[in-house]
């Protein structure tokens, strides 16, 4: 569902939602949730039991990609349409496989989980409602209007539905972090691992 609802707009404008606003109010709220997320680099709306298909090199480790880590849950792995059974965890960014003796295959990997906020947090919940205000607010391919001394600014196509600068402020702390902030780790090597490539199937 996205990060909020047509009753948190509602509470916002005033009044209650009329039923032939109702769909395009559904409607923002979806592309916002979007446009945030894609902003963000994170999915943050809550997706419950989901199938992921992650792509392992060999090695006792399997990296989840960051998009994926808000909330993160997984509760099953499979090769192959079979459930894996040896022992695995979670560390926080990557499956581990922690008997010793097995290896992720290369190739897909499907992991079902859950992730993203189980319940946003308020500002994100704000940052929708504002969007979706706002854009409500504008007449059909205006951008941006002024009441004093009346300026309009029309938009370009495509772009009538885009976050405002007041909204990616309001969204620092949630972006994932590009490449200019890297931290670098010595990582301990994986348990010593023996014969084939087994996944404990």
């Amino acid at each position: 569902m996205p990060l909020a609802t047509v009753e948190d707009v509602a509470a916002r404008i005033g009044r209650p939602v009329l039923d032939d606003e109702n769909s395009r109010i559904s409607a923002f709220l979806a592309d916002v949730t979007g446009l945030v997320e894609d902003y963000c680099g994170r999915e943050l709306d809550r997706r419950e039991d989901q199938a992921l298909t992650l792509y392992a090199e060999g090695g006792c480790r399997l990296l989840v990609p960051s998009r994926y880590l808000t909330f993160f849950s997984p509760s099953s792995v499979l090769v192959d349409g079979a459930e894996v059974t040896a022992d695995w965890s979670f560390n926080g960014r990557q499956l581990v496989l922690t008997d010793g003796v097995s290896v992720w295959p290369e190739g897909p990997v499907t992991v079902v989980a859950s992730w993203g906020y189980p319940v946003p947090p308020a500002t994100l919940r704000a940052v929708a409602c504002s969007e979706v205000v706002r854009w409500l607010a504008l007449s059909p391919g205006v951008e941006r209007e002024r009441v004093g001394e009346v300026e309009v600014e029309f938009a370009g196509a495509g772009s009538a539905q885009a976050l405002s600068s007041t909204t990616r402020s309001a969204l620092a702390s949630y972006r994932r972090r590009g490449i200019g902030s890297l931290t670098l780790r010595k990582v301990a090597p994986c348990p010593e691992v023996g014969g084939p490539d087994v996944y404990g199937l």
